[in-house]
């Protein structure tokens, strides 16, 4: 008997992720970085599409999909800075799930931070569940050659940066206005920084 509803079960487990898996192969493809996504139905025909980005609409919370390389550091630390975040798995894929309300729109957002190959992407869009569509999008990227360690490793070490230039651009904003000379110092994993106002 129990053999049975162990069988029974797992039958059922195969059926429902056939149901909930999303047939992409009439979906159309962008390129954006070193990778090619598809695109899903709805968000075919973009407002704008380039290296960096694939931006469906003018507002970027509709669907946009973002190569962050060059930019980890600004984009991951403003977003750690301002909205919660939750560490998940996605189509295989190591992933940091940011979520926010969008005041002006009235709308919940999520951008979806993960890893292709050696780059990293974000995804955003409007609502706060990662959909069988997002998925998909994820799915169709080349699968990420960071280990679990190595992909929250290198965000975390972004971040870091993150706080030190954010914190040696605070005291140049706030520098003595005598005539004294000012001098500021930084340590981090990356080296001795140092600079002067005179």
């Amino acid at each position: 008997m129990i053999k049975k509803i162990m069988i029974f079960l797992l039958v059922l487990f195969v059926l429902i992720n056939c149901v909930s898996a999303i047939d992409t192969s009439d979906w159309s493809k962008a390129t954006v970085g070193y990778d090619e996504f598809v695109i899903p139905p709805q968000y075919e025909n973009p407002y704008s599409s380039d290296f960096d980005m694939y931006e469906f609409d003018e507002d970027i919370d509709v669907f946009t999909i973002r190569y962050v390389n060059p930019n980890i550091m600004s984009l991951y630390g403003y977003f750690i800075e301002k909205y919660p975040e939750k560490k998940v798995k996605v189509a295989g894929h190591d992933a940091v799930h940011f979520t926010y309300y969008d005041r002006h729109d009235k709308t919940n957002n999520s951008i979806l931070w993960f890893s292709s190959d050696e780059e990293f992407y974000y995804i955003n869009w409007i609502g706060h569940n990662i959909t069988p569509t997002i998925k998909a999008v994820v799915k169709s990227c080349s699968k990420s050659k960071y280990s679990h360690e190595e992909f929250y490793s290198i965000l975390n070490d972004e971040y870091q940066n993150y706080k030190i230039v954010d914190a040696i651009e605070s005291q140049r904003f706030d520098y003595p206005t005598s005539k004294d000379s000012y001098r500021f110092y930084s340590f981090g994993p990356y080296g001795y920084s140092f600079g002067g106002i005179y």
